[in-house]
């Protein structure tokens, strides 16, 4: 009964809005348990009656729902809109028995932070995983749009309570326009008083994002039994975009095939993929593409996109100082993990998020923060624009070192390093390691 008017109030009080505010509310309805593949649930808003287009001056503002699930974790949401672009809302949040989205909102400046830094029930108004710009891009908004919930995890089911949109002016305040863009070329710039230069990424992990999501799982845990979970955030402070396309190239190995095909061994086709390096010539932005790794289509649950191969490794090493040296013992190392590469958050200098040997960056000290627009992992583009960071939670695919038995209890050193093979070409490479220590419990 509690819960009853609990939600019947958060109803009312979004009723009580700005009269240049205009709502929508869409029905919800039972989320279905994942059952060795993901069945999405799909539910819809009908838009109607506002401007044909939607940008930085009116757009959709915030989005709210309530949700009632024991494992908050199982969960992946999008939003799309009627022209079926897509954002992510929250992907996997809430830990391991987080419970429920309490009256959840999303602003692109949501004063309760990001939603992947929160807990769960998630109650006020947060920062999304993905950015209400790529939403906000001069596009119709009347017709469907449709949220999608995707349970990622076995044995729990919830319900979809409520959901609204609403539009406002000024929909992303705070939001800094960027001078350079692919648009407008003149307003890029070189790191140096030439007029000439490549605009090179550079890639650095963001230590918060893994300080505030790290966990070992003792050996009987039913799922990561002696695993070392962490979140892991790529985020580009270079001078122009990480971004790579497909050619349509496809290999079943070393040989030729024509289309995205599985191979004899049942894996799916890896496609040739090329770095696109992007360099400014008097007040006109040029490419070229160079040849680096190769991507494939992930159809595991929560994923059905292409993914990079090789993107990052993840080592656990164990350091001993004696009087004569420093010795590293590689004790157990990840997988190298492949990444979906897009946009799912943006610095600022407004925070101390992107940070780098002291020094915080954002839009202020970005001289061509903005460049790039990457929404989704595609065959033919995906990327990370220059000031924009692109996230793997903890409870995401991948994400772990399994604990070798014996391990003895004791400090450790986590690394987490992008591009391991050293394929792309970067402004600085020699930041790409992270290193974190940590305590870890003796594994029998």
């Amino acid at each position: 009964m509690i819960k009853i008017c609990r939600i019947c109030l958060w109803i009312s009080i979004l009723f009580c809005t700005q009269i240049n505010a205009q709502q929508f509310i869409g029905n919800g309805g039972s989320i279905r348990d994942f059952k060795n593949f993901v069945r999405p649930d799909t539910f819809n808003i009908k838009i109607n009656g506002l401007p044909k287009l939607i940008n930085s001056a009116f757009g959709l503002s915030k989005v709210c729902f309530n949700i009632t699930h024991s494992r908050a974790s199982d969960l992946k949401i999008e939003l799309i809109s009627p022209s079926g672009i897509s954002i992510w809302l929250t992907n996997r949040n809430g830990r391991d028995n987080g419970r429920d989205y309490m009256n959840t909102c999303f602003r692109s400046n949501g004063f309760s932070g990001y939603i992947h830094q929160a807990n769960a029930p998630f109650e006020g108004e947060f920062i999304p995983d993905g950015r209400f710009s790529f939403l906000n891009n001069g596009q119709n908004p009347n017709g469907t749009w449709k949220l999608l919930i995707s349970d990622l995890r076995e044995e729990e089911v919830g319900t979809l309570n409520y959901i609204s949109l609403e539009f406002t002016e000024n929909p992303m305040p705070n939001q800094e326009a960027s001078p350079c863009s692919f648009e407008n070329p003149e307003g890029c710039k070189c790191d140096t008083k030439s007029k000439d230069c490549e605009l090179l990424p550079d890639l650095i992990i963001l230590k918060k994002f893994t300080e505030q999501q790290i966990k070992e799982y003792p050996k009987d845990d039913p799922y990561y039994g002696g695993q070392l979970h962490f979140a892991a955030s790529i985020c580009n402070i270079g001078d122009g975009p990480m971004e790579t396309n497909g050619m349509s190239e496809w290999l079943c190995g070393d040989e030729k095939v024509d289309s995205l095909t599985k191979c004899a061994d049942g894996k799916y086709a890896r496609q040739k993929v090329y770095q696109r390096i992007y360099s400014k010539k008097g007040n006109k932005l040029t490419f070229k593409d160079r040849l680096a790794g190769t991507n494939y289509f992930d159809d595991k649950p929560g994923h059905n996109h292409f993914h990079v191969d090789d993107w990052v490794e993840f080592r656990l090493v164990k350091e001993t100082i004696t009087k004569r040296k420093k010795t590293k013992t590689l004790v157990a190392k990840g997988r190298k993990v492949s990444y979906c590469l897009f946009d799912s958050g943006v610095c600022s200098n407004r925070d101390n998020l992107c940070e780098e040997k002291g020094k915080v960056y954002g839009e202020k000290n970005l001289s061509n923060y903005g460049l790039g627009n990457y929404t989704e992992c595609k065959s033919k583009k995906q990327g990370i624009s220059v000031g924009g960071y692109d996230t793997y939670g903890m409870l995401y695919e991948g994400q772990f070192i399994q604990l070798p038995k014996g391990l003895k209890s004791g400090e450790y050193i986590l690394e987490i390093e992008i591009d391991p093979n050293h394929i792309y070409k970067e402004k600085d490479s020699t930041n790409n390691t992270f290193k974190m220590k940590v305590q870890i419990s003796k594994q029998e």
